[in-house]
């Protein structure tokens, strides 16, 4: 029990940083840094890591060393491509099992003074918050579980961002009550078309914002 505590702690440590690019894209990793951090021994912190290969965080390179996996104009490519092919099919077929006073509750922390008032971490929050909302109405838990993993990819995305990608945070609120009007009204197809137009203007974002950074 206590061998699994730890491996647990150690995922969710690593992970946690990864996708908060505290270990930045690119970066080795070191065993024993990580032992003396989290306070195990080798083999939790191995296990951890042999779990995050397996969701695309880091890469183990024989004889090199366990690097963070890097983010590229291809990788944000792919992103994009899964979840402009799953996000505006589960709106459209499964908008209806979000209740309506969920939809409100959501619409109402994407009003522009509201935005105004906290981070960009908490914007991202609630984005990620409402994306997956969406996901989980379809309780097919192989969409749950892979876009769980293009989400962590994605808030590395974001994270990396920072500040500058302020603006197409209010814009994509904007979108997102748009999304939301429509589903209410029971605008399906519609509603689902307004979700691949935001994505797509996501991904034009990122492609941008990736460009600039590098």
């Amino acid at each position: 029990m206590a061998k699994e505590s730890l491996k647990n702690k150690a995922y969710n440590l690593i992970k946690s940083k990864i996708i908060h690019c505290e270990y930045a894209p690119g970066t080795f990793l070191n065993e024993s840094t990580l032992m003396s951090e989290i306070g195990s021994s080798r083999t939790p912190i191995r296990e951890a890591l042999s779990k995050l290969e397996q969701e695309d965080l880091v890469k183990i390179l024989p004889k090199k060393g366990v690097m963070v996996s890097d983010l590229s104009m291809n990788e944000i490519n792919m992103i994009f491509e899964t979840r402009i092919l799953i996000e505006p099919y589960i709106v459209r077929h499964y908008g209806q099992f979000v209740p309506a006073e969920i939809l409100l509750s959501m619409k109402d922390t994407f009003t522009r003074n509201h935005l105004q008032e906290i981070s960009s971490e908490e914007i991202y929050f609630k984005d990620a918050q409402f994306h997956k909302l969406l996901i989980e109405s379809s309780k097919n838990i192989y969409f749950i579980h892979t876009m769980e993993r293009i989400y962590n990819q994605n808030y590395r995305l974001r994270v990396m961002a920072g500040n500058r990608l302020k603006d197409r945070l209010i814009a994509s609120n904007s979108e997102h009550r748009e999304i939301i009007d429509m589903m209410l009204e029971k605008k399906y197809d519609a509603a689902s078309e307004s979700m691949r137009l935001h994505l797509e203007k996501a991904k034009e974002a990122s492609f941008a914002n990736f460009i600039n950074t590098y």
